[in-house]
């Protein structure tokens, strides 16, 4: 037998360095330079001196903070203990205002590179900086409830969330006491919290059916906390109590209804504002026919339906296309047509193209709307008649810029772009841009 030689991996190399800290990238991370390597330091400030353990690959290095050795006049102590631990909030370290700053500054400089520049920034759609997310997704395993590790899977149980709407972090400590007390845990996948008032909801999301005993103390908390029961595993079951229970909300004057599984954004302030702002920013006419591409269950659709001659919703998902028609009609909207089709197939986004709408919305999930994007600028580059205008929403600055580059070569003109602060105290940004093509 011949035997062929494998040589064994090569391990990536660590060293403990001290470096200065030039920047904030958009991830929140601090950017130094150390032996012609660019280094990146999540929880590292611009103007501080660090000592990090850094892993270098080719020309970058990225880091892990060990020290801070001169801090920043702009660090400030976090509101939360499990900062550095849980992965949920990075930039704590960092006042409100500050955070969208860095975020502002680290978009202009990449959009800048890439060649792209808006003709107007608009100020940064805000909210509350704590104590805003109506939806908390927590992860269950071996016994412990709460959210991920930095950099790895282990989970760190939690008491309290900073960021959490109140309603929801103070229902914590009642489920860390009820966890120890289920037998069936390996069979609980993950649990989300929902706070739409005047309800409340629990979703536990099951591997298989729990035992009888796990199920009546999941009913007694419920009942105890006035918390309404679902349960998903083969569909979704609500458990208590024992009437239907109607999620929702309000906005715009109309009337949402939302499964407990639905998508929904997780900061309903700033949704609130950034409904108002698409609105304004794409001005719909009463004669026009407009596209709402990743439409959901409506939370752009219906508000648009309001003010033009007709909405076509577009959407992946076909449950999500059927709760945005059953949505317009409890609100007595009848010029909203809903399809659910593939909007990365180049075929679909014709066809829907080709029903020549005069505006646009897109609101796409971290990929990005590459296809749609691609056959926008197709039908401007070749003179042919096509919206006159894009607002896109965007949750990743990396695709966008992508999508951006599209448009604007195929001669959309990038009139106004601003951040919306969604996620605050996080690495996260989201931003609105309006796109115009003239004639």
């Amino acid at each position: 037998m011949v035997q062929i030689y494998k040589p064994k991996q090569r391990q990536q190399q660590s060293a403990v360095q001290d470096l200065s800290i030039q920047d904030l990238d958009l991830h929140g991370q601090g950017v130094g330079r150390s032996q012609g390597l660019v280094c990146f330091v999540p929880g590292a400030l611009p103007g501080e001196k660090v000592r990090a353990k850094l892993v270098a690959k080719g020309k970058l290095a990225q880091g892990r903070l060990q020290k801070v050795l001169e801090a920043s006049p702009e660090r400030i102590a976090p509101r939360c203990e499990y900062v550095g631990r849980c992965g949920g909030c990075q930039l704590q370290h960092l006042e409100r205002e500050r955070q969208l700053h860095y975020k502002e500054a680290a978009l202009k400089a990449d959009l800048e590179r890439a060649g792209i520049s808006p003709a107007q920034w608009a100020p940064a759609i805000k909210g509350p900086a704590f104590g805003y997310r109506r939806t908390l997704r927590l992860a269950i395993h071996e016994g412990k409830l709460g959210f991920r590790a930095v950099g790895s899977q282990n989970i760190i149980p939690i008491s309290h969330c900073a960021v959490a709407e109140p309603e929801l972090s103070k229902l914590l400590p009642s489920l860390q006491a009820l966890l120890p007390s289920l037998k069936g845990q390996r069979l609980l996948g993950h649990l989300e919290l929902l706070h739409l008032p005047p309800h409340r909801a629990a979703l536990w999301r099951l591997t298989g059916p729990l035992p009888k005993g796990d199920l009546a103390k999941l009913i007694h908390w419920a009942e105890a906390q006035q918390v309404a029961l679902f349960t998903q595993q083969d569909g979704i079951h609500q458990h208590w109590p024992q009437e239907a229970v109607q999620l929702g909300y309000e906005l715009d004057g109309l009337e949402f209804t939302v499964g407990p599984a639905d998508f929904i954004q997780v900061n309903g302030t700033v949704n609130a504002a950034m409904v108002d702002q698409a609105l304004a920013w794409l001005a719909p006419k009463a004669e026009e026919l407009v596209l709402d591409a990743y439409a959901g269950l409506g939370n752009f659709s219906l508000p648009l339906a309001k003010r033009a001659r007709a909405v076509l919703a577009a959407e992946g998902v076909a449950a999500m296309s059927e709760r945005n028609l059953a949505n317009a009609a409890a609100n007595g909207i009848a010029n909203l047509e809903a399809r659910t089709l593939d909007l990365d197939d180049e075929q679909a986004v014709a066809a829907l193209l080709a029903q020549r709408p005069d505006a646009v919305l897109l609101d796409p999930a971290r990929p990005g709307a590459e296809a749609l994007c691609q056959a926008l600028a197709g039908k401007a580059g070749q003179g042919k008649a096509g919206p006159s205008r894009v607002l896109y929403v965007s949750c990743n600055p990396s695709t966008w810029k992508r999508d951006a580059a599209l448009l604007v070569a195929g001669g959309y003109s990038l009139a106004r772009l601003g951040l919306m602060d969604m996620f605050s105290q996080t690495a996260h940004v989201e931003l609105m841009a309006l796109f115009i093509r003239e004639g």
